[in-house]
């Protein structure tokens, strides 16, 4: 006879019970019906959206708290009465009441608006003057206004101009000599000979290069 294994027995320890193939292991605790519902309820507030959008209150105005006796005026009114002595006018008091009148102001402040012509917002930008960007009206006015600062400049004295001048160096003048006479060469005012070794001078070419016709 075969006997169940002794963990079978065991319902309350979840790491001794066993699982079918293709089970779940079966739960060792005590759970309420499916019907429970687990978790904390929301809690609802009274008014939802349909109170709130379909609804309106309007703002009800604090009430005014109820001002001080004005026991000048009911002893006023007790002499008035004939109650001279303070046991009478303090039976008057209890029978006739008189309050502080309360000074109320008001909150609102006066709205000024500025005149009819005023306009709000932020003013626009001009607009472009395409006119005078097509007839190049703006680079005529800077021309104008460089050649006047060149005329002011020709008209000053002479030891501003010194000044202003950039004074040479040797570099600058051996590059200025250089330039000199490579445009001389060019131009045919200087003919510069090949150059040549001191001990080749005097030996004539065998080969006709027509060198002499070249200009």
């Amino acid at each position: 006879m075969q006997t169940a294994p002794p963990f079978s027995n065991n319902h309350t320890n979840p790491l001794l019970m066993k699982d079918d193939v293709g089970k779940s292991k079966p739960s060792t605790y005590n759970l309420p019906n499916q019907d429970f519902i687990y978790g904390q309820p929301l809690s609802r507030d009274k008014e939802g959206a349909k109170e709130v959008t379909m609804t309106w209150k309007f703002h009800q105005e604090s009430q005014d708290h109820l001002p001080n006796r004005d026991f000048a005026e009911l002893n006023k009114q007790s002499i008035h009465n004939g109650s001279f002595k303070a046991h009478d006018m303090y039976k008057f008091r209890q029978t006739h009441d008189a309050r502080l009148k309360v000074k109320k102001g008001t909150n609102i402040q006066a709205i000024e608006l500025p005149e009819e012509e005023f306009r709000y917002g932020r003013k626009n930008r001009p607009s472009t003057p395409m006119k005078l960007v097509m007839g190049n009206s703006y680079c005529i006015e800077a021309e104008s206004t460089i050649l006047d600062k060149y005329q002011q400049r020709a008209g000053s004295q002479d030891s501003k101009m010194t000044s202003s001048m950039v004074k040479g160096n040797k570099a600058s003048q051996l590059f200025h000599d250089t330039n000199h006479k490579k445009l001389a060469a060019i131009q045919g005012v200087e003919k510069k000979e090949p150059f040549k070794m001191e001990k080749f001078k005097s030996v004539t070419s065998k080969i006709n290069t027509n060198l002499s016709t070249k200009k």
